[in-house]
């Protein structure tokens, strides 16, 4: 609760859309890598974590974010 309070609600919550096919940051309704809209969902990630996939892909290194439901 103590990371949940310090990383999301006390400091920069960030909503992202996520491919559901292929896990990687999309745009508000559509997947540049897959060429689709169909898959996209929007999930509350710290903006610090945004920045990191960020510069992750620009250094070539795909993170890929696995959704389940719950």
């Amino acid at each position: 609760m103590l990371l949940l309070e310090r990383l999301m609600i006390s400091s920069d919550a960030f909503d992202v859309f996520i491919c559901e096919q292929c896990g990687l940051l999309g745009y508000k309704g559509w997947c540049q890598y897959c060429k689709s809209g169909n898959h996209i969902a929007s999930l509350k990630i710290p903006y610090a974590a945004k920045l990191l996939f960020q510069e992750l892909q620009s250094m070539n290194i795909a993170p890929k974010l696995v959704l389940e439901n719950y």
